[in-house]
């Protein structure tokens, strides 16, 4: 999926997609989006576990992390 078709998504690293109901991993610093191994957008139905994959997916030190 180009960038000019990836549904418009709102909050950071983890952003709610309303037209499929499920949470969806973006990269802030490269803008990549999370993808299954098929390239279709990786989605999660808990905020948990889409937060999860973006802390492995989103690797950069965070404030109060050595």
């Amino acid at each position: 999926m180009d960038n000019h078709k990836t549904p418009r998504l709102h909050g950071y690293g983890v952003r709610f997609d309303p037209e499929v109901q499920r949470y969806r991993v973006r990269n802030e610093i490269t803008g990549e989006w999370l993808r299954q191994p098929t390239g279709e957008l990786a989605s999660f139905t808990f905020f948990g576990d889409a937060y999860s994959a973006w802390r492995q997916f989103e690797v950069h030190p965070r404030p109060g992390e050595a």
